[in-house]
């Protein structure tokens, strides 16, 4: 029983990630920047002989998909500091536990769309707090970065130099991430491409914005120092809008958490002032049914909750 679990839980997560489309935020953004005349060479259409050294591998669409549904990104291992075979195995035992317990109150068809929802659920959970914590500090970390670039250019020192003063000199993520760049543009590859590279790494808009910046330098020339200060000073009040935005949305992260441990406590009042009072949610069929509902209500309300939280403190 357990592997045939296993195996429908597999073809079901592959099924339903066939289905998934990722949102077209950096199609536009491409489309903005190629109306610009900006558009990097890693962008661009291969040309009849491409180099070798540039080429990205190719990816089975399908595949593709199963790891947007999960929120995986191959692409950037640092990403990642929980192994992905940890993850996956958190996601089997929560979906099994899911499932056990669902099929218990519900039956077998609904436990098993419950456990394959909580084992995806689970899956892209870890996965996507792994990644906003990488990008997070990317983000924070930016503003530095650019400000070390800048005094860098400065001095005199070449474009190539300045990135790897930030290798050098940023600590973590940015430091891993920089030395990537400098490592490519060692191979060949032009600093505008291997930051758009990046860009499509982290979807942190910040660093199309500088790949573009430097392609455009390079073609019509000007000053850069001046376009990167430009830059650097509206990432740094973004850093500080989103933590000031952080700070209001505190007061709505702590009436969700009352909102979330009241029933339980009300419960356990209840419990304690008339024994017995609640037992007809755990002896009964129908008690067990209206308990399980509520809690994927409360669930699904508390998930809810935090979405918009997050999403209106990080735009």
């Amino acid at each position: 029983m357990m592997p045939a679990m296993l195996l429908a839980m597999a073809a079901m997560l592959c099924a339903a990630a066939a289905l998934v489309v990722r949102g077209g935020a950096q199609a536009r953004l491409r489309a903005r920047i190629r109306g610009a005349g900006a558009l990097p060479v890693a962008a661009m259409p291969a040309a009849a002989h491409p180099n070798i050294r540039v080429v990205q591998r190719s990816q089975n669409p399908l595949l593709r998909r199963v790891l947007r549904l999960v929120a995986y990104n191959p692409d950037n291992p640092a990403e990642h500091s929980i192994p992905w075979p940890l993850v996956l195995l958190a996601g089997i035992a929560a979906g099994l536990l899911g499932y056990s317990r669902i099929d218990s109150y519900l039956g077998p068809a609904i436990g098993t769309a419950g456990g394959l929802a909580t084992a995806a659920l689970t899956i892209r959970s870890l996965f996507l707090w792994q990644s906003r914590r990488y990008t997070g500090a990317l983000f924070r970390q930016l503003p530095d970065a650019l400000g070390i670039i800048v005094r860098s250019l400065r001095a005199g020192l070449p474009m190539t130099e300045a990135l790897r003063s930030v290798a050098r000199e940023m600590p973590s993520p940015t430091r891993e991430a920089f030395g990537r760049i400098v490592g490519e543009i060692a191979i060949g590859r032009p600093a505008e491409t291997a930051l758009w590279t990046l860009y499509e790494r982290t979807r942190l808009a910040e660093y199309a914005f500088f790949s573009v910046m430097i392609g455009l330098q390079a073609q019509t020339g000007g000053s850069l120092t001046g376009s990167l200060d430009t830059l650097a000073d509206m990432v740094r009040k973004r850093v500080a809008m989103r933590s000031r935005a952080r700070a209001l949305a505190s007061e709505a992260r702590m009436s969700a958490l009352i909102l979330g441990v009241l029933p339980f406590l009300a419960g356990l009042g209840l419990s304690f002032l008339q024994p017995g009072y609640l037992n007809i949610f755990f002896n009964t069929p129908m008690g067990q049914g209206l308990l399980m509902t509520a809690l994927t209500l409360l669930g699904m309300g508390m998930l809810t909750i935090r979405w918009l939280i997050h999403k209106n403190t990080s735009e």
